[in-house]
């Protein structure tokens, strides 16, 4: 009986130490539609993506900083991703509804209803008028937030350092040149599970290295979850023979006793 009991209690604590193990995966968000080139600031839209069961909600919203001032912005959702009019481009023309660095930095919000890391992103860059050029580098920021996913942020006519605030990890440059037809862009720099926050902020570029005015779509958002918690199945496989092995252990007592 003894070698029984020790192969069932080993074979519970395995299963109990894989129900431990972070479990991964890949959700793809489109972050597309068909609404007009302005309307009202301060809008958000709503996306979800579903990867083995688990579902992943985001709330996206638009700002535009200028001399460190931030304003809400209109954000708006076409066939080649998500793009920004800010206040000072009203109609949104000349191509001016894309995420731009023209009049003021433009930047999208991405709130995650579960922490998320980038891996990939698609970027369609646009000739803003009056250039001879199109650019679409973008800065990359993230964070976590106690706020709720689905809940509004406070930033309208805050100072730029309230959403530095807020976005408390490590932005990085994500550069790339001209894509008028998209481009899908590694948003992974480094190990993998090292940039992790429910908050995460694409803009056109703030470093702006190589003074190029950037304007672009953004769409196609790849990201990466670490679930923390045990799958339901491995609990139960946990428990059961955790079970068995209690039961045979009285059942061997008996016998000992009985003998």
């Amino acid at each position: 009986m003894r070698p029984n009991i020790a192969k069932i209690f080993w074979a519970s604590a395995f299963a109990m130490a894989c129900s431990t193990q972070a479990q991964a995966a890949t959700f793809v968000f489109g972050l597309t539609g068909s609404s007009n080139l302005s309307g009202t600031y301060g809008n958000s839209r709503l996306f979800s993506a579903t990867s083995g069961g688990t579902t992943i909600n985001v709330r996206a919203t638009a700002w535009s900083v200028s001399s460190n001032l931030v304003r809400n912005a209109y954000l708006g959702a076409y066939g080649n991703g998500l793009g920004v009019t800010s206040r000072a481009e009203g109609s949104g023309g000349n191509n001016t509804h894309t995420t731009d660095n023209q009049s003021g930095t433009d930047f999208i919000i991405l709130q995650f209803s579960k922490p998320v890391e980038f891996i990939s992103g698609k970027f369609t860059t646009y000739q803003l008028g009056g250039l001879s050029y199109q650019d679409s580098d973008a800065t990359i920021d993230y964070g976590t937030t106690a706020t709720a996913w689905n809940s509004p942020l406070s930033l309208d006519n805050t100072n730029i350092s309230v959403v530095n605030a807020l976005l408390n990890g490590a932005a990085y440059e994500a550069t790339g040149g001209s894509a008028p037809t998209g481009i899908v862009r590694d948003l992974q720099p480094g190990a993998p599970g090292g940039k992790v926050g429910n908050i995460w902020m694409v803009a056109s570029s703030f470093v702006n290295q190589d003074a190029k005015k950037d304007a672009f779509k953004f769409s196609q958002l790849t990201v990466s979850y670490m679930d923390p918690l045990p799958e339901p199945e491995s609990w139960a496989m946990m428990l059961a023979g955790f079970g068995f092995a209690g039961v045979a252990m009285r059942r061997n007592r008996k016998t000992r006793a009985t003998a």
